[in-house]
């Protein structure tokens, strides 16, 4: 069974499985705002799938992400619009995430190629993350004169700890797989053919468990995870939209 949502795709392996995967079709694989809004959708109606136990996210063939498209023409379009009008639109990408988040299965995002800014972010809103060996991960926000959004820097905190997430986003350290294992960024890496295995012997677990404890626990685990998160990130977006706004054309590319 397909369903096919522009450029998002479902397809449920079985009843308590999913495969979620957006790809452009293009090398970078950007999340322009109506991909943003495809994939919080898709978590929406998925939330609603009672049975669901576990659901595998990837992204393009060659690359999961390079982020968020600056570029995208409904984005530029909001140059028109005042602070304040933008600030709905600014919000969009951290509820994609939180959206990913909160989703009552465990929920596995496969890692192809390069994974950078905005695909981290998304990648850190599921509860594992797997990669082929050749994947590369790359926050160049900072680097560009804006800030890491879509409330990440809780969840990059709690991975990787203070030290190396200063090292990923204010320095903008480009890491490989195994680097990206050993600070925790990564559950595992593998060669590309059994990077589906992997995500589906991960799956099958979940299907086995118990639905009830299951949730209550994940449930646990992140509120646990994520208690000062939205008391230290609240606001994240708004501080995007006004270093976009002062962006320097010395470090903006």
């Amino acid at each position: 069974m397909f369903i096919i949502v522009f450029m998002v795709r479902v397809e449920f392996l079985k009843d308590e499985v999913a495969s979620v995967s957006f790809d452009s079709g293009k090398r970078s694989n950007l999340l322009s705002l109506d991909v943003i809004r495809q994939l919080t959708e898709t978590a929406k109606e998925l939330a609603s799938n009672k049975k669901l136990m576990a659901v595998i996210l990837s992204g393009g063939q060659q690359n999961f992400s390079f982020g968020f498209d600056l570029k995208d023409k409904e984005f530029l379009g909001l140059k028109k619009l005042g602070f304040e009008e933008n600030r709905d639109y600014f919000q969009l990408g951290k509820i994609m995430c939180d959206e990913w988040e909160k989703l009552h299965c465990l929920t596995i995002c496969e890692i192809r190629g390069w994974c950078v800014g905005g695909g981290v972010a998304l990648a850190t809103s599921c509860d594992l993350r797997i990669s082929e060996t050749a994947a590369k991960f790359y926050v160049p926000e900072v680097e560009r004169g804006l800030n890491m959004s879509w409330g990440s820097v809780p969840r990059l905190n709690a991975l990787l700890g203070p030290a190396k997430t200063k090292r990923l986003l204010l320095l903008a350290e480009k890491i490989n797989s195994p680097t990206a294992k050993d600070w925790g960024l990564i559950d595992s890496y593998l060669s590309p053919s059994k990077l589906k295995l992997e995500s589906m012997k991960f799956a099958r677990k979940a299907a086995e468990m118990p639905r009830l404890p299951f949730i209550l626990t994940k449930e646990s685990v992140n509120n646990h995870a994520n208690a000062i998160a939205k008391a230290t990130s609240y606001n994240d977006q708004d501080i995007f939209g006004l270093a976009y706004a002062n962006r320097s054309d010395k470090f903006f590319k």
